[in-house]
């Protein structure tokens, strides 16, 4: 009888496990040992896709990389998380190799299948990277790493110092009607936990019940009438205060960097009631055409000498460690590259699950903006 049992025990094993791989779609590379990477040392395919947010595939680093690699760079930039996702799955999931999807859309590419598991072997300054960002929930499940980590940074209230005199630290003031006519902020579902975190005492904005979320729209509800425009991309944003159309704003801090370089007076401020923000991480597609020079940008971009170049660009914080060798004390100090206790302070964007889950938040979102 404990043959029999065994015997039985041991082909319904089999069955399932076999049912497990048939339904995660993993090929023999992804499953048992681990992935298996290409050869980066290998000559590239000769160009590389990505779908990406603004200022990571900046020309002021991406030349180089086309110069050492002979991948050039063919890059497509995305407003939200959700158009990210979108765009990255269009037309069966081989058109994008890479994304840089922040953790509110992470899962949802691994959990999809859209994504391959990386062989880290083959990443060349992982060991490198903060501990926090080695094996985050955002970007590795079940040991298994889907993607490597990037820039993290903070959601940020910036204005136009030239017309605001006052020093500004709450969010209270994207609500004020004093500003009617001269507020932007994102559209961008996700926003909904802003409020929820600032103004209704959510310890985790994206996990709120429908009370909760019931107060949230009707506060934005009420900001709406005072919206100049909903920016989508970075530029859209920058164009508005360059314009006049608009003195203050939610924003990244990208859009600071790019402002000041323009000439505007602006003042980049982190409020009182506290942020949310995004740690976001490459991923490579299940289906790309271009493993080699993914590989290759990825370890290109996570050097610290690029890593600097990044941080210049876009004001966000590098993931390396050993960047900090490369800007200097203060600098690292500034964008908080070793400061453990400022990275554990922001809200991290993730895909709302429970109580309420990501469709009662579009649902939400769509009718706040009417």
């Amino acid at each position: 009888m404990k043959g029999s049992f065994l015997k039985v025990t041991l082909v319904v094993s089999m069955l399932l496990a076999s049912a497990f791989v048939v339904a995660c779609g993993d090929d023999n590379k992804d499953s048992g040992g681990g992935a298996t990477g290409p050869d980066i040392n290998a000559q590239g395919e000769g160009q590389l896709n990505i779908v990406n947010w603004e200022g990571y595939t900046d020309p002021s680093f991406v030349k180089g990389f086309e110069k050492e690699t002979g991948c050039k760079v063919n890059d497509t930039f995305a407003g939200t998380s959700d158009e990210m996702f979108t765009k990255f799955r269009s037309g069966g999931g081989g058109q994008y190799d890479l994304a840089s999807f922040s953790g509110d859309a992470s899962l949802r590419a691994i959990k999809s299948g859209s994504v391959q598991e990386l062989d880290i072997s083959k990443l060349t300054g992982f060991k490198d990277l903060a501990p926090q960002l080695q094996s985050p929930s955002f970007n590795t499940q079940d040991g298994k790493h889907y993607g490597i980590s990037f820039t993290w940074g903070a959601n940020v209230l910036i204005y136009n110092a030239d017309k605001i005199k006052q020093n500004l630290d709450s969010w209270n003031v994207l609500y004020d009607p004093n500003y009617k006519g001269k507020i932007t902020v994102p559209d961008n579902p996700i926003q909904i936990a802003d409020p929820a975190l600032q103004f209704f005492g959510a310890d985790d904005p994206y996990a709120i019940d429908q009370a909760t979320l019931d107060k949230v729209k009707a506060k934005l509800k009420q900001q709406r009438s005072l919206v100049r425009k909903y920016w989508v991309l970075a530029t859209d944003f920058e164009q508005l205060f360059k314009s006049g159309d608009a003195t203050i704003g939610a924003g990244w801090p990208l859009m600071t960097v790019d402002l000041r370089k323009a000439g505007m007076n602006v003042k980049e401020v982190l409020p009182k009631e506290g942020v949310t923000g995004w740690s976001d991480s490459w991923m490579l597609s299940k289906k790309a055409k271009h493993p080699i020079c993914a590989y290759q940008y990825m370890n290109y971009i996570n050097r610290p000498d690029i890593q600097a170049k990044v941080a210049d660009v876009t004001g966000y914080s590098p993931p390396n460690l050993k960047t900090c060798e490369v800007v200097g004390a203060q600098r690292c100090k500034d964008l908080h590259i070793r400061d453990t206790k400022f990275y554990d302070s922001i809200k991290y964007w993730e895909t709302p699950i429970a109580p309420t889950n990501y469709r009662q938040w579009t649902d939400t979102w769509a009718e706040v903006r009417g």
